[in-house]
């Protein structure tokens, strides 16, 4: 938590820091159980300091919730169920014009969705005269309350904010969009869906009156039984007058294809099929085509060869390569003399030299050698040339008679074609209209049978008790909503907390030494300077009783009798709390005095009801005696200087000389002298009246004053020379102190039996 944030930190200029790693506190604990104990205290505790923000924000949001509830007009839910039929009738066993539905998956939700379609909705308020509703017609209801209207959050949009049509709409447009929005208002008030595997369909619908939910949910399942019963039938009326239509034109169709079957027979002498010439023609032309395939295949590989040979006649092989490729015996046979002959020239070079006579004239056989396998190499890639020209004459001769014979076959079966093409037509369009006459008949005779396919399994009673709102379950959830969000704003309350709420945190962010902390009196208590005498046995008395003591075991010789309380900001309680001390110290029998310092706000004659007539200004002015401004408390006996009327600046006046030798003198007729100092941070005087003091006690005000702003006035002092005997919390709420998981929680609250508040 932010409260405790400072405990997990490092002590810093500490003596126990200083001692080395003998002198650390033992390690963390891994027990578990701790742990989770610690967490659970440490979340309760947060949920009572902060329990008055959570409650607060649970009555408001359950309040909030509970009212917007109670405004929330009531709903009745109606249902009928619908069962789509999966067993059909077979006494007509032909398929009608709309086939029967097939009950599954999809053929469900298509039913659902025409269910919920604008279109079928719109028959539903065209029944029902739903239009005349103000229910669902806006424009019909009263004007909402002021202060509902004020809620609506439409509302504070300026109207000049608001898109508007500028397309002007004429006055039956207008009236469609009205219709559309009826519409659109009993679409949101219906809800149509399949019931789990089966073939029903439940169809509910929402509305302010229980009967005409009822009503409204029956007419649906009515008006979707009669919609598929008039469906079928303009189905079949359309596919009947389509018929008669198609019937006269194809009577009309086969009878003249007819005719012109019959003419076109008479004009070309075609009483029956040529077939057999058909046949032959036909065996000619496959004939024709397989050899013209074969000599283009031919000339195909002519071409390849020759190529080849040609890329390998110029290739650095030459004529071995062609040889190879040919399988020539005489190019080969030449190759092989080649070859001798380059052995031979080989040895002849080793042996006798380059210019032997020897060597030459196996050159010479070498090159006439080669240049007769070039001649017959060129002899070779002229035969297979004149065998490609020889393989082209072939083959367009081949397809010249191959194009004649397809000319010639055209020629013959034109007229039959054109007879098998009137005969086609002829026949098909005999067979269409025996087809169309047979369904026409069909059609006829089922039309007096239509059936929907789905029927009502159960109608939608007038239901008794509202559907919504839930109340109980609104409730419930904003209980929770705003329960969880005032925990969550304890939270963030608790992590703002810019505060010190316990000394022990102070003193682990500072290293300075806790003097324990200052209960806050009752509301009706008092002043603290009042109170500790009043309730000498009170909380309150007690911390200024172990403050005493505090300050007399950090000065045991009683050498340190001047004694400053300081603060960093104003309203801290320092004045109230010197009053106190010293009102205690006085009551102990010690000789005790209280000047009041605080020169520019002087509040000590206020709370010990004295007059401020005359006080240290004054004596320090030189215009006043000390012995004459001393007063006497007389409930105590407590010596007191108040801070008088000065005209010199305070800064002047406590940092001067005088200053210092009264003190002086005070400290010789005195054990204590108590100062009240201004806060450090506001005026200067405090960090002068530090410097004098013999012991500092620092206060702080308990989860008030920033932990930045109490750390800055405790370094101007320590900086001004101050020696800070230890920090005191001041107006300390014991019961929510007791809350925090701190060591010193629980003090004095803990123990309130013990003390008379």
């Amino acid at each position: 938590m932010a409260t405790q944030e400072l405990q997990e930190q490092p002590r810093r200029n500490t003596p126990e820091s200083r001692r080395g790693p003998s002198s650390v506190s033992p390690g963390i604990s891994y027990d578990l159980s701790a742990s989770a104990a610690s967490a659970v205290r440490r979340t309760t505790g947060l949920l009572r300091r902060h329990k008055l923000l959570i409650g607060t924000v649970i009555v408001v949001g359950t309040g909030l919730a509970t009212l917007v509830a109670f405004r929330m007009t009531p709903l009745y839910t109606a249902e009928t169920l619908i069962m789509v039929e999966h067993r059909k009738n077979t006494v007509l066993n032909f398929e009608g014009v709309v086939s029967d539905m097939t009950p599954d998956i999809s053929a469900l939700q298509s039913e659902v969705a025409i269910l919920k379609s604008p279109a079928f909705a719109e028959k539903v308020v065209a029944k029902l005269k739903l239009m005349n509703d103000p229910e669902f017609n806006a424009s019909l209801r009263p004007p909402p309350p002021g202060w509902v209207s004020a809620l609506n959050p439409r509302n504070w949009i300026p109207d000049s904010w608001k898109q508007s049509s500028s397309v002007p709409l004429s006055p039956e447009e207008v009236e469609r969009n009205h219709l559309t929005s009826v519409v659109n208002a009993v679409l949101d008030n219906t809800s149509v869906r399949p019931q789990g595997r089966s073939y029903v369909i439940a169809v509910s619908f929402d509305s302010e009156d229980p009967r005409k939910s009822s009503l409204i949910a029956n007419t649906m399942a009515d008006l979707y039984l009669v919609d598929q019963l008039d469906e079928k039938f303009k189905a079949s009326k359309r596919a009947t007058q389509w018929l008669e239509e198609r019937l006269t034109d194809l009577r009309k169709e086969a009878q003249t294809t007819g005719d012109a079957v019959e003419k076109y027979r008479t004009q070309h002498g075609l009483t029956t099929s040529s077939n057999n010439e058909s046949t032959v023609v036909g065996q000619q032309l496959s004939q024709l085509n397989a050899d013209y395939i074969l000599a283009r295949t031919k000339r195909q590989e002519a071409e390849t060869k020759l190529r080849d040979v040609t890329a390998m006649a110029n290739s650095p092989r030459g004529a071995s390569a062609v040889g190879d490729v040919l399988g020539s015996p005489l190019i080969q046979a030449l190759r092989e003399r080649e070859v001798d002959l380059q052995r031979q020239i080989a040895d002849a070079t080793n042996r006798y030299g380059a210019k032997h006579p020897m060597l030459q004239a196996l050159q010479s056989q070498l090159r006439d050698l080669q240049g007769q396998i070039k001649t017959d190499v060129g002899k070779i890639v002229s035969n297979l040339s004149n065998e490609v020209e020889l393989a082209k004459g072939r083959e367009q001769s081949l397809k010249a008679s191959l194009d004649q014979a397809e000319s010639k076959q055209n020629e013959q079966q034109q007229a039959t074609v054109g007879l098998r093409t009137l005969e086609r037509d002829a026949s098909t369009a005999q067979s269409m209209y025996e087809a169309l006459l047979t369904r026409s008949q069909q059609i006829a005779a089922q039309t007096d049978m239509r059936q929907p396919d789905a029927r009502v399994v159960s109608e939608a009673s007038i239901p008794l008790d509202p559907s919504q709102p839930n109340r109980k379950l609104i409730l419930l959830m904003a209980l929770v909503a705003s329960g969880t969000l005032g925990v969550l704003l304890a939270m963030l309350r608790e992590r703002s907390d810019g505060g010190f709420r316990s000394p022990h945190q102070f003193e682990t962010a500072t290293g300075v030494r806790s003097l324990g902390i200052v209960p806050r009196i009752p509301r009706f208590g008092g002043s603290p300077a009042s109170y500790v005498v009043d309730k000498p046995v009170s909380a309150f008395a007690e911390s200024m009783q172990n403050l005493r003591t505090s300050l007399l075991l950090a000065n045991p010789d009683g050498r340190h009798r001047v004694i400053l309380f300081s603060s960093s900001v104003p309203g801290e309680g320092k004045s109230s709390v010197a009053a106190a001390f010293a009102r205690t110290c006085a009551n102990a029998g010690q000789r005790t005095i209280l000047v009041d310092c605080d020169l520019r706000r002087k509040s000590l004659h206020e709370m010990l009801g004295m007059p401020n007539n005359r006080g240290l200004s004054e004596v320090l002015a030189g215009t006043a005696a000390l012995e004459d401004v001393i007063q006497v408390d007389p409930r105590t006996g407590l010596h007191v200087i108040v801070a008088g009327h000065g005209g010199s600046l305070p800064q002047d006046s406590l940092g001067s000389s005088g200053m210092h030798q009264l003190l002086s003198r005070l400290s010789v007729n005195y054990d204590r002298i108590v100062l009240d100092s201004p806060p450090v941070l506001a005026v200067s005087e405090g960090k002068l009246l530090a410097a004098l003091a013999d012991q500092t006690v620092f206060i702080v005000r308990w989860g008030m004053t920033k932990r930045g702003t109490a750390m800055a006035g405790l370094k101007e002092v320590i900086e001004a020379g101050g020696e800070v005997v230890g920090v005191l919390f001041s107006q300390v709420d014991t019961r929510r102190h007791a809350q925090y998981e701190f060591p010193d929680s629980g003090r004095y609250h803990g123990y309130r039996r013990y003390y008379a508040n």
